[in-house]
């Protein structure tokens, strides 16, 4: 069922067997997951089913480093979201952040879990291995295209040699026609459940721990409007992203002055984004004229295609994994009468013939201590205090986006793509946007000393407390993270399934 917090009465607690904190794609999967396997489930939502700039301000942050994109109705770059969520990269709605999302679709690669020498910090405790079976379920389930399939498809493999010859190598990612919406997707489900029940309105303020400090024995709520509500539960599922998870952590620091999970101070920090840039051109070449059907970015549904140096120039020049993705941009009128007068031959794919493409280029940013996420002095409305961001950069970032950069425009001319016209706008860490994926803020690791989660994403110190999301991510070297948080999603599910049992009565009221 779905409900408002202010719809409980005189009610001041539940209780469910399973807490999970965040409507968003992580926080949906595992919610539905463990309630259709007969668990107790109680969703925590902030926000409501519809929009309340009230509420998205407490998404508020002060930012002591670089800034990232806000609110701006006038972006062309997210034109096809309403205006007031233009530019905003956090989303306080029942379905979160899902309901600003694009809808791309991309597995992370076998060697972004392994140890780059080069790269402090890097490799996953985990493998490629331990995803790959909830890669694929979720493919099934969800209706995307088959991503192993469409790398083996003869255009591709192709087009992947020929590069391969210049030193590049290519990834696929699947685009959704409707991006995935998460109060869409499981709407009807969660009003159906009888083993779920999701509050919307109730803001996360705290989480209690018992006498011995290492289980989560309740979650503290508040509304807009003042109703306050404590849930209590058996096992407690963060899913809040990589912004909330770390600053609830921290604001819960009554038992724990430091916060929970935070004995070595590690909780906020490795914050890393994909800053990218999305102004520069590309004019096309003989092979991007060759395989123009495989560039093409419509219509959707439909596999896409980007592009990267291969790992043996990124390890021979110790550099981080920057992508790059091309969008057609198709010629008008005057262009093509030019082009004509020029001699120059037509780029054609399915769509028409195509003046230019569009350069998006994305790049890895390498995992730092500095670089982080803490509580500031200024409070909300709620009384909670703001998330300040400090996020920045390595000398390490700036020379492997400059020889990245380098490398591309040089093999890309070579082998035939295309030549780049950044004009008076290249790309620079000072100059580019942040991508919304807030990624390393709980990192997962093998001991406390080097992360906040373990390899199940149980919060190091605690026996009950989980998270779901791009917070646990190491590394985040390819672009487009959500697959990968609904395969961690779905593993975290199944091994809670493990280690919590039926429960046919999943609410009771005290």
């Amino acid at each position: 069922m779905i409900t408002d917090i202010l719809d409980m009465g005189e009610l001041t607690k539940l209780r469910g067997q399973v807490i999970v904190i965040g409507s968003g794609i992580a926080g949906a999967e595992v919610a539905t997951f463990l309630a259709r396997h007969g668990r107790g489930v109680i969703l925590l939502e902030s926000g409501r089913d519809k929009f309340d700039p009230s509420i998205q301000a407490l998404n508020d942050v002060i930012f002591v480093g670089k800034r990232h994109r806000e609110l701006n109705p006038d972006s062309y770059y997210h034109r096809y979201l309403p205006p007031e969520l233009r530019g905003v990269s956090r989303v306080r709605q029942f379905g979160g952040t899902s309901n600003v999302w694009t809808g791309k679709w991309k597995y992370l690669q076998p060697s972004d879990f392994e140890v780059r020498p080069w790269v402090a910090y890097s490799g996953w405790p985990i493998p490629f291995a331990d995803l790959l079976e909830h890669y694929r379920s979720a493919a099934k389930d969800y209706g995307f295209g088959d991503l192993e399939a469409e790398a083996m498809r003869s255009e591709i493999v192709a087009l992947r040699s020929k590069i391969a010859a210049g030193g590049l190598k290519l990834t696929s990612f699947y685009w959704e026609e409707t991006p995935t919406r998460t109060a869409i997707r499981f709407g009807d489900e969660m009003r159906r459940s009888k083993n779920l029940q999701v509050l919307l309105g109730a803001t996360a303020t705290e989480l209690i721990l018992d006498e011995s400090c290492r289980r989560v024995t309740a979650v503290m709520c508040r509304s807009m409007e003042g109703r306050e509500l404590v849930v209590e539960g058996e096992t407690v599922i963060l899913a809040m992203g990589g912004f909330e998870t770390p600053r609830l952590l921290l604001s819960s620091n009554r038992q724990i002055p430091a916060g929970i999970g935070n004995e070595h101070d590690l909780v906020g920090r490795f914050y890393t984004d994909h800053p990218k840039h999305h102004t520069g051109k590309l004019y096309p070449g003989h092979l991007a004229r060759q395989f123009a059907h495989e560039l093409q970015y419509g219509p959707k549904p439909r596999f896409c295609v980007c592009f990267a140096l291969d790992d043996q120039t990124q390890q021979e020049h110790e550099l981080l994994e920057h992508v790059l993705y091309l969008q057609p941009i198709y010629e008008r009128f005057a262009e093509r009468l030019w082009r004509k007068i020029q001699g120059r031959p037509a780029c054609r794919d399915g769509n028409g013939r195509i003046a230019s493409y569009r350069v998006k280029f994305v790049t890895e940013q390498a995992p730092q201590l500095s670089s982080r996420i803490k509580l500031g002095t200024e409070y909300d409305v709620l009384g909670q205090r703001k998330i300040e961001l400090d996020w920045c950069f390595t000398d390490h970032d700036r020379r492997s986006m400059a020889k990245t950069l380098e490398l591309l425009t040089q093999r890309f001319a070579k082998i035939g793509i295309g030549t780049f016209d950044f004009g008076d706008d290249p790309p620079s860490l000072e100059t580019m946007t942040d991508a919304a994926h807030q990624m390393g803020t709980t990192r997962m690791a093998n001991r406390p000393s080097e992360g906040v989660t373990d390899t199940n994403c149980r919060v190091f110190g605690t026996e009950n407390l989980y998270v779901a999301g791009s917070a646990v991510f190491p590394t985040g070297p390819s672009y487009s993270p959500t697959f990968t948080i609904l395969a961690l999603a779905r593993r975290l599910g199944q091994h809670l399934l493990q280690t919590t049992e039926k429960s046919a009565n999943y609410l009771q009221g005290v």
